[in-house]
């Protein structure tokens, strides 16, 4: 499903649901410094038939559990997806853990087909679920407003009418529920491979997360009396952005990348982040790429906090102007222009992990007038023509 999230300055919309190396990256490029809380915001496209009030309200919640919640919605079939938006519109306020649990409750939903107030008219009568119409005659059945039975069928009943189907929220009992939420939060994990013997024994593949399951996957390698490198890896989860087909057309790329993810255990979490935007600034696609650009990471200045021009433009002033300077007047201009400027001056990028220098630059120095702009000033001066000082002349005392 699309769900909108937002955290500070920060929305974006995202297909859920992902694995949990890529639930990281989010987190990444949504600037989250700590925990795993976000906004979040269903798309109408998902969860069509939900009035606005539902679909336009911003929820609270762990993206992993947002995820699951996602991954489990997904398993629903159509009826039963019917019955948990009919929840949701019964109870607006439901926190994540609740729609979870949802999810595992809601065949205590009974679901009715019917697309229409007349279809269900129709079938409430077919399966006598109208009280006032026991033992009534066909004659008397035919004359009947199919339309209004549906409709007092749904009152009756306390029901919904949505994606083809009258479900009735206030059977649910989430006391019926009993179940416990575990949400692995992985810790370390930067790649995940699906690895088996060869292309021709793929049915014996398995799924191993570097560096974690490095010892696992030597065990499993060598009940093939082989190498790590020499088994058929048939999909690669990489939480580095920009990795592409090119990265697997390298010799060593298996080794390259078990030293990266080796590598990258030793680095902070905001090391990682830049790392992130240096591959995305400078295009790099490939592991042994990315090795050699953890080597420079120190050449370039990076700010996770600034998500646009605009506001790169606001910080750079407030750092490099003066303190006497008036910043009042700067509180309704837009900076998006200047911010591009001087960002283009710094030979950097705007990234989708936070503003990037370019290489060997410094984002928040002052600004020195470049050589061909200098060089123009002085032959503009150089060019115009003097005027005679009119105290040239005159001696002491006024005597010529």
């Amino acid at each position: 499903m699309t769900v909108r999230l937002r955290y500070g300055d920060k929305d974006v919309s995202w297909g859920l649901p992902v694995s949990a190396i890529n639930l990281q990256d989010i987190l990444d490029r949504m600037n989250v410094q700590d925990g795993r809380e976000i906004e979040f915001m269903f798309s109408k496209y998902d969860m069509v038939d939900l009035p606005a009030d539902v679909l336009d309200k911003w929820k609270k919640g762990d993206i992993y559990k947002l995820n699951l919640f996602a991954e489990r919605f997904e398993r629903l079939e159509k009826w039963q997806k019917a019955g948990l938006k009919s929840l949701i519109i019964r109870y607006p306020d439901s926190t994540i853990d609740d729609m979870i649990t949802m999810t595992y409750g809601i065949d205590c939903v009974p679901t009715y087909p019917g697309s229409s107030y007349e279809e269900l008219g129709e079938f409430a009568v077919d399966n006598d679920m109208i009280p006032e119409l026991y033992g009534c005659s066909n004659k008397i059945v035919e004359l009947l407003d199919m339309k209004k039975v549906g409709e007092e069928f749904e009152e009756l009943y306390e029901g919904v009418l949505l994606d083809g189907y009258l479900c009735i929220p206030s059977s649910y009992d989430e006391s019926d529920t009993d179940i416990q939420i575990t949400i692995e939060v992985p810790d370390k994990r930067y790649f995940r491979v699906l690895v088996s013997p060869s292309a021709t024994t793929t049915d014996k593949a398995q799924w191993f997360s570097l560096p974690e399951d490095i010892r696992r996957l030597r065990e499993y390698s060598a009940e093939w009396n082989a190498e790590p490198e020499q088994m058929y890896i048939t999909e690669v989860e990489s939480a580095l952005p920009n990795i592409t087909d090119a990265a697997y057309y390298e010799a060593n790329w298996v080794d390259d990348m078990i030293a990266l993810s080796e590598q990258m255990t030793c680095m902070s979490k905001a090391q990682i982040v830049k790392l992130k935007a240096v591959m995305e600034a400078e295009n790099i696609q490939t592991f042994s790429d990315a090795r050699e650009a953890i080597g420079s990471l120190n050449e370039y200045d990076f700010d996770s906090m600034v998500q646009d021009e605009s506001q790169y433009g606001k910080s750079y002033a407030c750092r490099v102007f003066t303190t006497k300077f008036d910043w009042s007047i700067l509180e309704n201009c837009d900076m998006d222009d200047f911010g591009k400027q001087v960002l283009a001056r710094k030979h950097g990028a705007m990234t989708e992990y936070g503003i990037l220098s370019g290489r060997g630059e410094k984002l928040y120095t002052i600004l020195a007038a470049e050589p061909e702009v200098m060089k123009e000033a002085e032959e503009e001066t150089e060019d115009e023509p003097e005027t005679e000082d009119e105290s040239e002349g005159i001696s002491m005392g006024g005597m010529t």
